[in-house]
């Protein structure tokens, strides 16, 4: 009874990964098991890196469409008893120069507490949220593909031996070499070229088997499109691209359930995952949902246990987890 009671008092925390293609909530709080509770899920395909490259800021309507997607995301955590409203930004806001102001926006407007982080630190809670429902053992190659950005992990026995942020993105490779919609077997060709040469740079391993796992929506969707799994064999990636080339966007996102602008991006991260496949040569590629808000959410956890531990060492009789109320009312 008690620890059912200790149990119910466990704290609602909503989550947030701004990335380059989607922005992702979840809404979650501890389990028993010291993992997860999810309680909602979201995501909204906004591009907030949708012409960066040429720019070098975030797009307005791209802006407008990213608060859009976070007032909504703010309103339903709440309703499930948020009571920390936390996230982070990657690869477009890191590079745009009006990031900083967005975010800016984003607390005020909305109460989200976004923080920008690194490759690294964007690797290190991938693999963290990763290894809470993958087994990690033997020689492993993560891949997370992102609209601006890819992080490429190797890790050997559950530890990471090193991780690299390149700036190899299925939406920034679309925007650059693939105006075409369907895509062409060139435009495909040279996102692969593209993405082979920029692989070269990183070490990945040679000898021995290695797993390679795929995370979030470009390896979801792509085991989707050859009605895979949670594997996809390295053969059928050729079978994945000439179902784009076939498909418009809008035609493969009816297919797969997806917005048309997640769909236009789908097929050069599809790509990305064929230069990993023929550099690794895996027996097949593994899909896995993302785990950087899951990451997020364990080291929230972890913030607000020690917050508790602290309190309760001060003498306060009870453990009190730390309410962001100028976040919970900001927004309504």
């Amino acid at each position: 009874m008690v620890h059912d009671i200790i149990f119910s008092q466990r704290p609602v925390v909503g989550v947030v990964d701004a990335g380059s293609n989607t922005v992702k909530l979840t809404v979650a709080r501890p389990g028993r098991d010291g993992g997860v509770d999810e309680l909602a899920a979201a995501a909204e395909t906004v591009r907030l890196g949708a012409g960066l490259a040429r720019s070098g800021v975030l797009a307005v309507d791209r802006i407008e469409a990213a608060m859009a997607a976070l007032h909504d995301f703010a309103a339903i955590a709440r309703r499930y008893g948020a009571t920390r409203l936390v996230g982070v930004a990657t690869e477009a806001i890191r590079r745009a120069a009006n990031g900083p102001a967005f975010l800016d926006r984003v607390r005020a407007e909305t109460g989200w507490e976004i923080a920008v982080i690194s490759g690294d630190e964007e690797a290190a809670l991938t693999f963290r949220g990763l290894a809470l429902d993958v087994d990690l053992t033997g020689m492993v190659v993560v891949a997370d593909i992102g609209g601006g950005s890819t992080e490429v992990i190797v890790a050997e026995s559950g530890t990471i031996q090193h991780a690299h942020s390149t700036a190899l993105g299925s939406g920034a490779l679309t925007d650059a070499l693939v105006p075409s919609d369907p895509p062409t077997a060139a435009e495909l060709d040279a996102c692969a070229v593209a993405a082979t040469a920029v692989l070269a740079a990183i070490p990945l391993p040679t000898d021995g088997p290695v797993r390679l796992i795929a995370v979030g929506g470009t390896g979801e969707y792509l085991a989707r499109l050859v009605s895979a799994a949670h594997h996809v064999g390295a053969s059928e990636i050729a079978a994945a691209l000439r179902l784009c080339r076939e498909h418009p966007s809008h035609r493969l996102a009816m297919r797969l359930g997806i917005p048309p602008a997640r769909a236009r991006v789908l097929p050069a991260g599809i790509a990305i995952v064929r230069a990993l496949a023929d550099r690794l040569q895996p027996l097949r590629i593994e899909v896995a949902r993302s785990g950087v808000r899951t990451g997020l959410l364990l080291a929230t956890f972890a913030e607000l246990d020690a917050a508790n531990a602290a309190s309760t060492a001060d003498g306060g009789k009870q453990p009190v987890h730390p309410l962001h109320s100028a976040q919970l009312t900001r927004g309504n």
